[in-house]
């Protein structure tokens, strides 16, 4: 659904010319003064939330999935239908062009129903997509959706449902290449309720007793581990202020991670490499207008807590971040994100761009990936992808909403080049 828009910040047919002024500002200078970033139209296709498989982190597979491959992607099309496609690792392109390689299952949720797309799920049997499905032959609702798995089976992609899901949505499969016993997570889709089931007894559900401090829009599985991060708050603070917990499925602990006063969107947790591969975690903060990346450090008194080790802030005229994500290369950490000059979620009224940052404390990385101001587009969804060039940042692009295309104009899918070279021989 197309965000609200400002009568006074928009006009039928395009934008304010106080729109265009603060571009140019935050561009530097006038368009014929700047160098204008490369961005490189992968398919003039529409691909809405596409999720690339393991070789987005720099390690091709050939032999894997029976000798598929992991240099794919999987997505849900307008009209239910899940579709997986290959990416050219030497070169980045989309194969085919517009991602309808095999037709993995038909009545599938879109984007639009739940928010969300298809996952994949890792694991030493190889990957296997998670989805929402409706219940074929009838209306689709709440009621109807379950959770569907496509799994490989000799050569061939094979659709399921889990049993007993009826009224589940949005699955994420767990991310770890060696785990023998992968899971899937995911909530009831009335958001009162969260469930996980791994796949050694995949008949047997079990709930999460987060509820009371969740929806579950922010979960995600920490890489590697079979434990979940995500945002929510504590019901019995009088203020109801969003912070960062942990749910180990293996244990059933909860943690609580963070305890100041400032609201927490979103989080995720990785191995950071120039941290001898601890886990860090990073999450939105201030509005949005804040990323924090936390360490577990010792403080004064002996006692290690998860610590703000950097603050990464965007430019003064896109001051709201959404969509940050993080990946490893050749050593570094990365954050990279969409910055707006919007605080409303999914806005699709302004222009929008991305940038990236490392998170050591001691270097100010901060750097745009994007910034064209010629012809004003809104960035969305961007995920990464690390080639034999180095890691290229994947994103939709639209012409922004105006009265007269009040969805907007598809732009397809495009790419930038970080820069930040090929992965380094091991």
């Amino acid at each position: 659904m197309p965000a609200a828009r400002s009568s006074r910040l928009l006009r039928r047919g395009g934008f304010t010319s106080a729109c265009a002024a603060a571009l140019l500002a935050f561009a530097g200078a006038s368009p014929a003064a700047t160098t204008t970033l490369p961005e490189v139209q992968v398919t003039k296709s529409a691909i809405p939330d596409y999720e690339f498989d393991s070789a987005r982190n720099g390690k091709l597979c050939s032999s894997c999935n029976g000798g598929l491959g992991n240099a794919l992607f999987a997505f849900t099309a307008a009209d239910g239908q899940l579709w997986l496609g290959n990416i050219d690792f030497q070169t980045g392109a989309f194969y085919p062009p517009d991602g309808h390689g095999v037709l993995v299952d038909t009545d599938t949720a879109p984007v639009a129903d739940f928010g969300n797309g298809p996952e994949w799920m890792s694991g030493a049997a190889g990957s296997r997509i998670v989805y929402t499905r409706y219940q074929s032959g009838v209306a689709h609702s709440e009621a109807t959706a379950q959770i569907g798995i496509a799994t490989l089976v000799n050569g061939s992609w094979s659709a399921a449902v889990l049993p007993n899901s009826a009224g589940r949505a949005t699955p994420d499969g767990s991310k770890d290449d060696s785990d023998t016993d992968p899971r899937v997570n995911y909530i009831s889709a009335d958001k009162s309720a969260l469930f996980w089931r791994r796949m050694s007894n995949a008949g047997t559900e079990v709930a999460m007793p987060i509820s009371d401090l969740t929806g579950g829009n922010s979960r995600r599985w920490v890489p590697g581990t079979r434990t979940i991060i995500f945002q929510g708050h504590n019901p019995a603070d009088p203020q109801l202020v969003d912070q960062v917990y942990t749910y180990d499925t293996d244990s059933g602990a909860v943690e609580q991670l963070t305890f100041d006063t400032v609201g927490k969107y979103g989080a995720f947790m990785w191995k950071a490499p120039e941290y001898n591969n601890e886990y860090l975690f990073f999450t939105m903060a201030d509005f949005r207008r804040k990323i924090l990346v936390y360490r577990k450090i010792a403080g004064t008194d002996g006692v290690k807590r998860w610590t703000v080790i950097k603050t990464i802030t965007p430019p003064t005229q896109l001051p709201y971040f959404w969509s940050p994500e993080v990946f490893s290369h050749n050593g570094r950490s990365y954050i990279f994100t969409v910055v707006s000059p919007s605080n409303k979620f999914w806005d699709k009224s302004y222009p929008t761009h991305l940038a990236i940052s490392g998170i050591d404390p001691l270097k100010q990385n901060f750097k745009m990936l994007t910034n064209d101001t010629t012809k004003p587009r809104v960035r969305l969804d961007p995920e990464y992808f690390i080639t034999a060039k180095g890691p290229f940042i994947y994103y939709n692009r639209m012409v922004p909403v105006t009265d007269t295309y009040p969805d907007g104009v598809n732009d397809g899918v495009w790419y930038v080049d970080t820069g930040l070279g090929a992965p380094l021989s091991k």
